[in-house]
């Protein structure tokens, strides 16, 4: 009854604070900013890194392509992970931040403040939805367009909820612009009835340069996240293991920084355990041009996680001219596209099954390194025409208005 009675006390605070929220759908967005026109008062609602992972690299590019574009921007967060190790984690303090993140906006409320914009970013699939919900209910009674940012899949479980947390989920996000990162999170917005627009914008990563590749790069076999057994680290071990006994002549690498799921330490003692130091090499957390150095001597990217929509790493192994072997989870099977479909694996298949075509896959690249330069050039044509941080940049303006 206490929960019941909570949802009803919210949409009760939000009817007698009014909503200067107009109807996107009806009048449009703002036009484009003219020169000598007052720069946008944009509130911006979500986290920057630390700790750095997809969702927060990508909003801080969007601060900062707002900042450069003029934009006013005050940033008010609070509640969230202060590192890695900490994502994930039910703590007595994020709830105090995000308290304190509420008492504020409701402070900005009282005292008549107004934004031209609002920006959110959420995770409909994780336990935060209900947090991000509600700062864009509050966004909306600051602001007359609030975008919020979706980084990941559960927007049509938000829609279709019966319970009362999808419910006051609902009475938040609606009239909101949806930023949608695939164009299948963009239908699952459209069709979820919420959003007044709903507006594709996919990710990005910086452009390394053209990297030159050899024959012998199919056989370097990497993977990069920040580990995490649903992203697929385990799976990679039992994949190199699998192409070690088809006497495939194989080197494996594993990038990424330890989580609350997994650390470093623990995925080194399991290679080692497996019988694999020699073939697997652990690195830890790489950045910048260390990780760029790292990409560029990797052939083949495999990317077997179950737990993504749009993973920034496919993008940035691809803006390497890596080859992508990755199962169809979320939006990835739309990012590799028709001419590297044939890399993309059913994530149902049990291990025989997607172990022989790994092994299959792996030996064509090997014996055929011509396949391997053509898929190389493909995948590197991919990130330039879908995901350069142009793009990314002149459509979030475009959307925006500046």
């Amino acid at each position: 009854m206490k929960m019941q009675s909570d949802a009803r006390g919210f949409e009760m605070a939000f009817r007698r604070v009014g909503n200067p929220r107009r109807s996107v759908a009806a009048q449009g967005h703002e036009p484009a900013q003219a020169a000598g026109t007052r720069a946008k008062d944009v509130l911006f609602l979500a986290q920057l890194p630390p700790p750095l992972h997809g969702q927060s690299a990508i909003s801080a590019a969007v601060h900062e392509t707002l900042q450069a574009s003029g934009c006013g921007l005050t940033h008010v967060w609070g509640g969230g992970a202060a590192k890695s190790s900490d994502v994930g984690k039910r703590r007595f303090g994020k709830y105090l931040g995000f308290a304190g993140t509420l008492a504020k906006l409701a402070g900005m409320i009282a005292a008549g403040r107004r934004y031209d914009l609002a920006y959110v970013a959420m995770a409909p699939w994780a336990h935060t939805a209900m947090r991000d919900a509600i700062l864009a209910g509050f966004a909306g009674r600051l602001a007359p367009r609030v975008l919020v940012h979706v980084h990941g899949e559960g927007i049509g479980r938000i829609a279709e909820g019966t319970g009362w947390k999808h419910a006051l989920m609902r009475k938040m996000l609606a009239g909101t612009e949806l930023v949608a990162v695939t164009e299948g999170s963009a239908a699952e917005g459209r069709a979820s009835g919420l959003f007044s627009h709903v507006e594709p914008l996919a990710n990005f990563a910086p452009d390394p340069g053209s990297v030159r590749r050899r024959k012998s790069d199919a056989a370097v076999i990497g993977t990069l996240c920040n580990l995490d057994p649903r992203k697929g680290v385990f799976e990679f071990v039992e994949a190199i293991c699998d192409m070690r006994d088809a006497g495939l002549p194989v080197k494996g690498r594993i990038m990424g920084g330890s989580t609350a799921e997994l650390t470093v330490e623990d995925l080194k003692r399991h290679v080692s355990e497996s019988g694999l130091d020699d073939l697997i090499e652990v690195t830890g957390p790489v950045g910048g041009g260390e990780k760029s150095r790292q990409l560029a001597a990797t052939g083949i990217f495999l990317y077997l996680s179950r737990h993504d929509l749009a993973p920034l790493v496919l993008i940035e192994a691809m803006a390497h001219g890596c080859v992508p072997l990755v199962l169809d989870v979320g939006g990835i099977a739309e990012m590799m596209g028709a001419e590297l479909s044939g890399n993309v694996f059913d994530a149902g298949m049990n291990h025989e099954e997607l172990a022989g075509l790994l092994v299959d896959k792996v030996r064509s690249y090997i014996e055929a390194p011509e396949k391997f330069a053509r898929d190389s050039e493909a995948a590197r044509r991919r990130y330039e025409t879908n995901f350069s941080e142009s793009n990314f940049r002149e459509s979030l303006k475009k959307m925006v208005g500046v």
